[in-house]
């Protein structure tokens, strides 16, 4: 029992190696003439034994390498173009109206306002408030795919630092 299945699997690897030899040698006949006089090398793989390996393993890499650059130009003609650095000179630092309410309708985050009108603000809260506008002004460039997810939080940790230090 043991035998015939090793027989019949060495006859099956035996029959897809003829296959692939098959295949091979009929990519190589559809090769025109001329690139075997320009490059002579292609000759000498040839008449090697194992040659056609190689020169097949050549047109695939080859074919890989032109549908990578056909991908890659397609990619960079159609795809979504992102800022990987954030430019916030174009930006202001305190969002407008429509930007605020669109920020908050679309999350769940909010920040807490005081109710109490009254109440003086020291140095700290007017910090505070300019840390919170600077916030929502990186919210808004990250909603709006200005800004990757990376700077993103990167931006969103060293304000809360700083805010961290002005309310412990």
């Amino acid at each position: 029992m043991a035998l015939t299945f090793s027989l019949s699997k060495k006859t099956t690897m035996i029959e897809f190696q003829q296959l692939i030899e098959t295949l091979i040698d009929q990519l190589l006949l559809r090769l025109p003439a001329s690139i075997f006089v320009d490059l002579p090398f292609l000759s000498v793989l040839l008449a090697n034994p194992n040659g056609r390996y190689v020169i097949s393993g050549l047109i695939i890499v080859i074919i890989f390498i032109g549908l990578w650059v056909c991908l890659r130009i397609a990619q960079v003609l159609f795809g979504k173009q992102t800022k990987h650095d954030a430019d916030l000179s174009g930006c202001s630092v305190k969002p407008d109206a429509t930007n605020l309410s669109e920020a908050l309708s679309t999350d769940e985050f909010r920040f807490l306002k005081r109710k109490d009108a009254e109440i003086d603000q020291s140095d700290d809260d007017q910090a505070l408030a300019a840390i919170e506008q600077e916030m929502l002004a990186i919210k808004q460039l990250f909603a709006d795919g200005h800004i990757l997810k990376d700077v993103y939080v990167t931006e969103t940790r060293r304000l809360y630092v700083k805010a961290k230090a002005l309310r412990p």
